[in-house]
C-alpha cells in the first residue's frame, strides 16, 4: 500500500503578515502599517522555503506597497508640514 504525505503547502507566516499590513496600510493610509510591512516582508523573502512553503507572492507584493504606502505617508506629511510654515 502506497501511502502519500501531505503535498500541501503552509503559506509562509510572514509573507501572509505582509500582505495583510499592506493592504490594511493601503486602506487607512498609516506609516505604522507600511514599515511593518517593509519588515515583515523582507523577513518573509529571507526565511522562505520553496519545498515547505508557499505565498512567496504574498511577501513580494506586501513588500512593494508597503514601500509605496510609507512613500506616500511621508510625501503627504513633508507637504503639509511644508504648506503650514508659507
Amino acid at each position: 500500500m502506497l501511502i502519500l504525505g501531505n503535498t500541501q503547502k503552509k503559506a509562509n507566516p510572514y509573507a501572509l503578515a505582509s500582505f495583510i499590513c499592506s493592504m490594511v496600510g493601503l486602506i487607512i493610509f498609516g506609516m505604522p502599517c507600511g514599515i511593518a510591512a517593509i519588515v515583515t516582508g523582507i523577513l518573509g523573502l529571507i526565511k522562505f522555503d520553496s519545498e515547505k512553503e508557499s505565498g512567496k507572492w504574498m511577501a513580494i507584493v506586501g513588500l512593494v506597497v508597503g514601500i509605496f504606502d510609507a512613500v506616500i505617508v511621508a510625501m503627504y506629511a513633508m507637504m503639509r508640514t511644508t504648506s503650514s510654515l508659507l
